[in-house]
């Protein structure tokens, strides 16, 4: 799993937001929900939150990594 290709679970989650919505995902962990659905142009904005030093520097990659 990662920004590309999402488990199941985020699958099921992605195929609920709306077109053109803002997203917050707290508890990020890597950030792949958030950034997937602005590569797959699903949403206009997110938020990634996460409190743990480790899942947060795992978010900050993806994020950086996809130019986001």
């Amino acid at each position: 799993m990662n920004e590309h290709t999402l488990s199941q679970r985020l699958e099921r989650v992605a195929a609920q937001v709306p077109a053109g919505a803002r997203l917050a995902d707290i508890g990020s962990d890597h950030a792949y929900l958030p950034v997937a659905l602005m590569r797959r142009g699903v949403i206009t904005a997110a938020v990634a939150g996460e409190v743990a030093a480790t899942p947060f520097h795992a978010a900050n990659r993806t994020v950086g990594d996809n130019g986001l």
